[in-house]
């Protein structure tokens, strides 16, 4: 199989197990699928916890990235709702996008209309389309209601509070470092909170608690999710970021004890205090919904054209930077979105 320029994990584990290296392409062409010549993908926390250990549905060594965007180059014969020459973004939940060159099924394609670069194109699929479910969807924010957004400078929470800020008069609450706080309220946050006072602050603020909580921690913070509710309130489960708090490979008891932690929903406890609680994982839904993704994605790029959201692009590092940028977001430095931006080799370029 052909090698092209890629991001791979050599093993679980920290930052000397991403290498940038020729490394052969999944698949070659076949039957609904697309090739695509990337030009940005976005980071995620995803890619943090999956190089570590968290995911081990497969082994290394494989390529990492589960989301970027670029131009379509060749699609088979089957494939009717991209054509070449089209600007994509490609989602793929299992990985192996952080690429020069992908093949892909057309499926999880979204084509870009005009008014939408790469860079944004590359900062709307996972962030976008999660924070659309956690908000609109699942969420159900409705007028006059409030919103409890952690991280809110990252680029789920930046994304959650414009599309929470799309509903009149509500009220939304995130939490954030001190230094990022002016940035957060000016994208639409009421109250900026501290990481660790958030809960006796909120609280403080608004007694009953709050309508929707979007909880991208996982483990002992998904409680804290429950009590903020007030009666009817939802709360969604969306991550584990909590298990990355170094840079090693999580071993068992790390597993076991982030396992232990988020187990804390109690069937009486929702009955008596009138709680919904559910869980969000975007690529199984696509796989499993697809229209229904797709609706949301038209939705996001209908509010992207009036203007009402917009990704934030933290920082954009070439492809062989993989390390510093994985940095900047393992350690939660960023106001929104982290990008890697594929320049192509001699041979890509030929071929363009």
């Amino acid at each position: 199989m052909e090698e092209v320029r890629s991001v791979v994990v050599t093993e679980f584990g920290g930052y000397d197990c991403i290498k940038v290296k020729p490394w052969p392409l999944q698949r070659a062409l076949g039957a609904g699928d697309v090739e695509v010549a990337v030009a940005m993908c976005g980071m995620n926390f995803a890619d943090l916890y999956t190089r570590q250990g968290l995911l081990r549905t497969k082994k290394p060594p494989f390529v990492l990235g589960i989301e970027c965007a670029g131009q379509v180059t060749a699609v088979a014969d089957d494939v009717v709702n991209v054509k070449v020459g089209d600007r994509v973004i490609c989602y793929q939940y299992t990985g192996d996008l952080y690429r020069e060159r992908v093949v892909i099924a057309a499926s999880q394609c979204f084509v870009l209309p005009p008014d939408v670069n790469y860079e944004h194109g590359a900062a709307l699929a996972v962030n976008y389309l999660t924070a659309y479910f956690c908000v609109l969807d699942v969420g159900h924010l409705r007028p006059g209601q409030s919103v409890f957004i952690p991280s809110c400078a990252g680029g789920v929470g930046w994304a959650a509070t414009q599309l929470a800020r799309s509903v009149e008069s509500v009220t939304i609450f995130g939490t954030c470092s001190a230094s990022k706080k002016e940035a957060v309220r000016g994208n639409g946050v009421t109250h900026a909170l501290d990481h660790d006072s958030y809960e006796q602050e909120l609280l403080k603020i608004c007694p009953e608690g709050v309508d929707v909580v979007i909880d991208s921690m996982g483990g002992s913070a998904f409680a804290t999710s429950q009590r903020l509710l007030k009666p009817l309130g939802r709360v969604v489960l969306i991550g584990s970021n909590s298990v990355v708090t170094d840079d090693r490979k999580l071993g068992m008891w790390s597993l076991l004890r982030m396992w232990w932690s988020t187990k804390s929903i109690v069937a009486m406890d929702l009955l008596m205090h009138n709680r919904v609680v559910a869980g969000l994982h975007l690529g199984l839904l696509l796989e499993q919904q697809p229209a229904r993704v797709r609706a949301a994605m038209d939705h996001v790029l209908q509010l992207y054209a009036e203007g009402k959201v917009k990704p934030k692009i933290d920082s954009i590092w070439p492809l062989d930077k993989i390390v510093e940028a994985t940095k900047v977001l393992a350690e939660r430095r960023n106001v929104g979105k982290v990008l890697l931006k594929v320049e192509p080799t001699n041979n890509e370029e030929e071929k363009a």
